[in-house]
Formats: structure tokens, sequence, C-alpha cells
């Protein structure tokens, strides 16, 4: 079994302080010893969480330490990186603990059943891991984070907030804590705060046919920059009274089920509408999760709510389903792509296990007009797709009809297998104020009338950001609007048909056809606005029409900085596929109609790129390398506020 250690990690707490403190056994990296001493031994202070109308954070007195194995099943794992702590801006003094936990590729399992690569190859060898910690508040915080592992700051400066826009005043309070003014805002705030002693580089070998990451710099290309260790915050907004009775339930909205701490493997006979998990640890094993009856309409988890399992919301006549609250919904006891129909033993001989693998959040539509609430949730370590919706007719699995879905404050994080997805929206959705990790396709935009704002994304290394591709669509009225990317390890040096910034991919069946096409379906008028992307990245946009292309419309796209990688490794692609019968789709003339592609304020290191200028060929800046029989289908120029 592969270790992961905290390579970092050169003092912790004693075994015995924290077996005093925890009640439970720590395993500590191999280069840690029992005589190593922490700046504040946990077992020295008091906890203090806050329960106030202005603050509330929460605690778990199981946390672990663990930072190379699977926890017990009543542990969750606390991070052995950082410690955070709040209070109100107004009384800075008297500060509260924030519970931090933590996330390790394959949570330390290794490979088991299985030797194919998973995705968390890297992730694992380099050491990787993801903290997080959670809060409400309704006004301006302090929020303090601590290094554990004795690397010292000796400047503000030397610590980081991605999303760099949100430009939060700072302060050292000693060599290694950091304070950072959050102010009060309705949709709240999701953000990494990175030491520099933390930063790593993760580099492309150069071998093969796509290269491999590694954290080797010599003779080897640079992919980016970012935390081995990463510590996010989530600063969540207090529920006001419309958004409680919305969010929280209530015994008026129904009968509700409160499952007991500890095991919870009989869900799946549930006969209240509500099941309502109160803070604590809850654990469904490695071969089961919640098959849902049809009474059930609503999943609750509090804040402080940590349930290791995953649920599936079966066909019924339930109009309206929910999922909310700000507990933590974890799959790190999963193997990955648990196989349903084999035990939930890893997917084995088979080439994907769309039907039957765990997914964390799974609903069967009935096609008969549903709505979700999905509200306030953190995914940790999804170990296949982390949400579906699924339609049947019979056997037979057909396209998702009337299922609106309005998604609010949710996080995932964890992400290190492939296929770990963001959300696909369905007709007529909307979402915002969002935080993902993910390490396949994250903004799934495979349907009409929807509308996303406020998303901060982690990007790891497969898929792209935006997707609209993978077989022919027809999709219109599309629009999303403040996204930031603030890191991500696209690392490829050929050229994929799935990665970049924005893709439309080749199809599924085979993505080196360019026939599979289909020239009655189309995409049009969708908007992305104010789209950032911070550090290194691969490429911006590579469209391969499957169906004919009107009025797509890229505005303020701001990326920093190209990676190392050639410029042939960067290009972008405009191309129209054709059907079996040779026919290509069309795709917009956007000069002089504008109903093709625009890159409106496309910018590369602050430089505009502009179709004018001499800045935007593939070998130049703009690395825009699109067909010349679509010269007339695109644009990029700058426009004045």
């Amino acid at each position: 079994m592969p270790t992961t250690g905290l390579r970092l990690l050169t003092k912790t707490i004693t075994i015995a302080a924290t077996t005093m403190l925890l009640g439970g056994a720590v395993s500590l990296p191999a280069h840690a010893t029992e005589n190593n001493k922490p700046n504040k031994p946990p077992a020295a202070t008091k906890i203090k969480t806050a329960d106030t109308d202005n603050l509330h954070t929460w605690w778990h007195t199981n946390g672990t330490f663990n930072t190379t194995s699977p926890t017990a099943n009543d542990q969750v794992r606390q991070s052995a990186v950082y410690d955070v702590k709040v209070s109100e801006a107004k009384k800075p003094d008297k500060s509260y603990d924030s519970f931090a936990y933590m996330s390790i590729p394959r949570s330390g399992k290794g490979k088991i059943g299985y030797t194919k690569e998973d995705g968390a190859e890297f992730s694992s060898q380099a050491g990787l891991s993801m903290s997080w910690s959670s809060f409400e508040y309704a006004k301006d915080v302090w929020v303090d984070v601590s290094l554990r592992t004795g690397e010292k700051v000796t400047s503000a400066n030397q610590v980081q907030i991605k999303p760099s826009s949100y430009n939060f005043d700072k302060q050292l309070v000693d060599a290694d804590t950091v304070r950072i003014k959050v102010p009060y805002s309705d949709t709240g705030y999701r953000f990494s705060v990175e030491f520099e002693p933390q930063l790593y580089t993760a580099f492309n070998d150069m071998s093969g046919n796509s290269g491999k990451l590694t954290t080797v710099a010599e003779g080897n290309r640079a992919i980016h920059t970012e935390p081995r260790n990463s510590m996010m915050i989530f600063a969540e907004p207090k529920l006001q009274k419309k958004a409680k009775d919305r969010l929280i339930p209530k015994r008026s909205d129904g009968s509700i089920y409160y499952p007991k701490e500890g095991a919870v493997r009989n869900l799946n006979t549930v006969t209240d509408e509500i099941i309502y998990f109160k803070p604590g640890t809850y654990y469904m094993g490695s071969d089961y999760h919640a098959v849902l009856p049809p009474n059930v309409k609503w999943v609750y988890l509090a804040p402080g709510a940590y349930v290791k399992g995953a649920f599936k919301f079966p066909e019924g006549n339930q109009t309206q389903y929910k999922v909310t609250g700000y507990g933590v919904l974890s799959g790190e006891q999963y193997v990955y792509e648990p196989d349903t129909s084999n035990g939930y033993k890893a997917l084995n001989g088979a080439s994907n296990c769309h039907v039957t693998c765990v997914k964390m959040l799974q609903f069967e539509s009935s096609n008969t007009g549903q709505k979700l609430d999905l509200q306030g949730v953190t995914i940790n370590e999804p170990p296949y797709h982390s949400f579906v919706v699924y339609a049947h007719e019979g056997e037979t699995e057909i396209g998702v009809e009337r299922f609106n879905m309005n998604v609010e404050n949710y996080k995932q994080v964890g992400s290190w297998y492939w296929q770990t997805d963001g959300l696909e929206l369905y007709d007529g959705s909307t979402m915002k104020n969002t935080f993902f990790n993910a390490n396949d396709d994250v903004l799934k935009m495979y349907h009409s009338d929807v509308t996303i704002d406020n998303t901060v994304i982690w990007k790891n290394e497969n898929g792209p950001v935006v997707q609209w591709g993978w077989t022919p669509r027809n999709i219109d009225n599309v629009k999303v609007t403040n996204t930031t990317v603030i890191h991500n390890r696209m690392y490829w040096k050929d050229v994929k048909y799935n990665t970049c910034i924005f893709n439309s991919s080749s199809h599924w069946e085979d993505m080196g056809s360019t026939a599979k096409a289909d020239p009655t379906t189309t995409v049009k008028n969708m908007t992305f606005e104010n789209f950032t992307v911070e550090g290194m990245t691969n490429c911006a946009i590579r469209v391969y029409a499957l169906s004919n292309t009107e009025n797509i419309n890229i505005k303020n796209l701001n990326i920093d900085a190209w990676n190392g990688l050639d410029w042939t490794s960067q290009v972008s692609h405009l191309k129209r596929y054709t059907n079996a019968a040779g026919e290509k789709v069309t795709i917009g003339n956007e000069v002089p109609d504008g109903n093709g592609l625009s890159l409106e304020n496309y910018t590369v290191g602050g430089e505009v790129i502009e179709k004018t200028a001499n800045n935007w060929a593939d070998y130049q800046p703009g690395r825009l390398g699109f067909d010349g029989e679509n010269w007339d289908s695109w644009n990029a120029y700058k426009t004045t506020p």
C-alpha cells in the first residue's frame, strides 16, 4: 500500500497528547517522532466553538491526525497541517475553534483489488492533501490559519489568498499564523490560504506521448505551482428566516427520521419522508450505500454532521427533492469505481460502470416534473461521478427531462480519482456560490436555459473546465458569470480532445473520428463572462463541433500565463466535424454578423489578444490555431468599459 506522507511535516503532537485529546491512535509520518513538539499542544488547549446569531463554528472530538491510512469508522480525519480559529471582527481577541478537515489521496487505502490507473497516482506520489474548514457567519470575521508543520513566515505577504480578486486584509499574528479579515457577504466566500513554504511546482517529464507529472524540475517543463497541502476556507452565510424555512427541515415539512451516530445501513427501509443527520459521525461502510425508498424526499446534513456514504433517490412520485445543510458527505470508504453489481469491488474488466457504480448523489428522474434544492453540502472524496440524474423506460436509459435544479453554496473537495466531475445542470437550472475540486469536466453545459454565477475551481489533471461536447446536442441560452480557476494541473504535451478552459469534445464513442456530428442539432446563445485563470494553464479553447454552433460569447477571459510546454501543446482549435454522409456542421458568421465565436477582451499575461493585431496566432500569445475555413466564424477584439 503506498504511503501518502506529508513531506513537509516536521513537528507534530505527541502520541500521548493526541490520545488524551482525541481518544484514538495517530499515524505519524515516517520521519516524525514522538519527541516532536507542537507550537500549541491541543491537549493543553480547551476547544471552544461559537453558536451565536453572528457566528457558528463546530468541532469533532473524534478527530484523528492520521496522514497515511484510512480512518476508523468512527473517526474524522483532522488536518495535520493547519489549525483554524474564527472571531467576530469587532471582538478579535475572542476567537473560536473551527474544525479543519483533511483529505488524502485514496484516503490512504492504496489500490484495493485493481492495478489500473485511477488518476490519483501523481497526488499520492507527491504527498498532496486538501484541508478545509467551514463556518457560518452573519458579520465580518477574522480567520486565523496556523501552520502545524514548523515552517515559518516573516510577512503576511508570504501568504496568498486565492481568488486573488478577494484582496482580503491580512495580518501576521506570529511566525506560523496569518489573520484574514473576511467581510460578510450573503453569497459567502470560498477561498484558498497559501503559505509560501507550502508551494511546490508540478512538471511534465516529457516522456511518451503525453508525458507524466513529476515534482522533479531538472530537464522537465513547469506545469503549475500550488500548495502541496492545500487549505480551503468556506465562509458560508448564516441562514435567515426565509432560507431557514426552505433549507432546514421542521416537523411541518413531513415526518423526520434521525439516524443514530455510528453505522447507518438501514436507510433503504426508512418510512419517514426526511432523513436528518444531526452533528456527529456516521458511516455506511465500503459495501453499502443508501438506496432510498420513494417516500424519502429530503436528506439534511446539519453543520458538524460527517456522513461516510452515498445516496440514491429512486424514481417515484416526489416533485420536490432536497439535499441541504453545511455537513459533509464523504466517499472515503469506497474504492475507486465501486461496482454495485460486484459487491462494491473496484470495476474490473468493463470499460466503465456508468450504470452500476456508486455516485455520491444519484437521482432517477420520472420526467414528469421534479425540482431539486442542493444547498450547502460538502462532498469529499467521490470515488466516481459525484452527481448524476438518470431516467429510464424499463431497462433503457433515456434523456432526462423536466428535472429543475437550484444549487447554492455546494462544495466538492478531495477529488483525487479520474471521473470526479462537477455537476450537470438540467434545463432551467441555476447554480451559484460554489467551489469545485474536480478531476474531470467541471461545468457540464449540456442543457438549455441554465445560469451559473460565482464559481471557484481547483482543477486537477483530467478533462476541461467547461464542457459542452461528447455528443451532438441541442443547447440554447446558457450564461456563466464570475468564474475563477485558482489552480489546475492540466499537463498533456500532446493535443487532447477533452482539455483546456473551454471545450466541446469530439464524440465519446470514438474521439478520433471526425464523422460523428449531426447537422440537425444546434448549440447556440452561450455566454461566458468574467473568467479568470490564475497561474499557468495549458490551453484556452478547443471546439470540435458536433452540432451547428452559433453565438458563443466569451467575454473577459483572463489567463495569467501559459505553462512551460511548447506552443504546439497549447494551441486552441475551432473545427467543424461531419456526419457519416460527409455533411459538415456550420458555425455562425462572427465577422460581420456577430453570430459565431467572439472573444471579447481575451487577455494572456495582461496582453489583450486581437484579431487585428499580430498576437493571436497559434505560436503567438493568443495561441489561436483555428481552422482557416472558419476565418469568418470568430473574432478577438478589445472593448472599453
